[in-house]
């Protein structure tokens, strides 16, 4: 941090109170965040730093709960990071001076979540604007989270996610766009993003929002299953795999020949998973199986050797005759 950039976050009065988290990850590089914050509560007490768990991978700022700042605020970056800080405490009503009218008529209209990611770098000339123009977005809506990350900082991520310059921003893990690109084109982008190309992480987002019932109508009307999923059934988090039972059941009743296209998938993915994992599989395959599947958990269940796996296997086989009434 230059002299310059001390001096202009010495001088900067904020109208609201402001309070940043600085999340904890087990990176790297998470040391260089929290310097970075302690050497900013020295030069100026304008905002309220805090540390949250996390369980993100990238260290960086929570600006709010569906904004995380995965950069250091320097340089060019600086007075983007600055007015989006502004922006935060802004409600929705004093947002004409911020988003044009059609923004705000566009963002209304958003009812699905959305990730949003925006690679940036420090030398860059048009990534400020970028986080000028995305930052005012997720501060109006909670429907889009935002995450800012500096891809010279996180080369390793920027190389997963096949970015090769910024500012590239990333819709859903699908779409993108480099070079600076005007709000309205982003949000009629995510208002016309096709349901059955949505990822895992945004229909976690819409099953976390408590609208299974969602999921489960699209489906039905898609007439096929969302290729994200079967990563909700497969999910490490125990509380998201309930959430997805629960669209499963709901398949079971509403359209069980959809339902049963599951079966093939959920079979090849039984072995390897954890048993919490295989216990849900199983009460999946229970509810939508065919006899194929009765016939197939019934050989899997010689080589189980948990009790709870054998009784939910058990359990599977009931609910199937049950429901076929064998």
């Amino acid at each position: 941090m230059d002299k310059a950039a001390e001096d202009t976050i010495k001088n900067w009065i904020p109208q609201n109170d402001i309070s940043v988290s600085i999340l904890e990850t087990d990176h790297p590089e998470q040391k260089t965040f929290t310097r970075f914050a302690e050497k900013w509560a020295k030069l100026s007490s304008t905002i309220g730093w805090e540390t949250a768990e996390s369980d993100a991978t990238l260290p960086g700022f929570a600006l709010k709960g569906n904004i995380i700042y995965s950069a250091l605020p320097m340089e060019r970056e600086l007075a983007p990071f600055l007015n989006g800080l502004e922006t935060l405490g802004t409600v929705p009503s004093l947002f004409t001076g911020i988003l044009s009218d059609t923004a705000r008529n566009l963002l209304d209209q958003i009812q699905l979540p959305c990730d949003l990611t925006l690679y940036i770098a420090l030398q860059c000339p048009h990534c400020p604007a970028m986080v000028d123009t995305l930052i005012p977005l997720a501060a109006y809506s909670d429907k889009i989270r935002l995450h800012i990350i500096d891809g010279s900082l996180f080369p390793g991520q920027a190389q997963a996610d096949q970015v090769m310059a910024a500012p590239c921003l990333i819709l859903d893990k699908g779409f993108r766009w480099t070079g600076a690109v005007p709000d309205t084109e982003i949000l009629a982008m995510i208002l016309n993003r096709n349901p059955a190309g949505l990822g895992k992480g945004t229909l976690q987002n819409i099953l976390e929002d408590g609208d299974a019932d969602w999921i489960t109508r699209e489906m039905i009307q898609a007439g096929k299953i969302f290729k994200g999923f079967m990563g909700l059934i497969l999910h490490q988090t125990w509380s998201v795999r309930l959430g997805a039972m629960v669209v499963v059941e709901s398949l079971a009743e509403q359209a069980p020949q959809l339902g049963l296209t599951l079966a093939p998938a959920l079979i090849e993915k039984f072995e390897g998973q954890d048993i919490s994992t295989q216990g849900d599989i199983l009460y999946a395959l229970g509810e939508i199986g065919s006899l194929e599947t009765k016939a197939w958990i019934r050989e899997c269940a010689k080589g189980l050797e948990h009790a709870d796996l054998k009784e939910a296997a058990m359990d599977a086989v009931e609910a199937i005759e049950s429901r076929l009434a064998l």
